[in-house]
């Protein structure tokens, strides 16, 4: 099986939410606008659902996340790009460790 590269993301919009922790990014993939969320809400600790990624389509894959990391692993501009950092490295300790 071949993998092909990921198609180029950029980052619109990000925040942090006010629940101990939990970031938001929205991203254009392609020319379509997406956003995801990481859950690490003060009550989901301990939980399966912390560390959850989420989009508007629901919880993803292990693989989608996969994707959505080699889309974003690299260096990151603009106002977002530290919260963007966390959000990259939060998934590879913990969702894909």
């Amino acid at each position: 099986m071949t993998r092909t590269k990921p198609p180029l993301a950029t980052v619109i919009d990000c925040a942090a939410a006010a629940d101990g922790g939990s970031l938001w990014i929205q991203l254009s993939i392609g020319g379509r606008i997406r956003n995801y969320a990481l859950n690490r809400s003060i009550a989901s600790r301990g939980t399966p659902q912390y560390g959850e990624v989420s989009s508007e389509h629901g919880t993803l894959s292990k693989e989608e996340v996969s994707q959505l990391l080699l889309m974003l692993d690299g260096p990151q501009q603009g106002m977002c790009a530290g919260l963007v950092e966390e959000f990259v490295q939060f998934l590879k300790k913990s969702a894909l460790g």
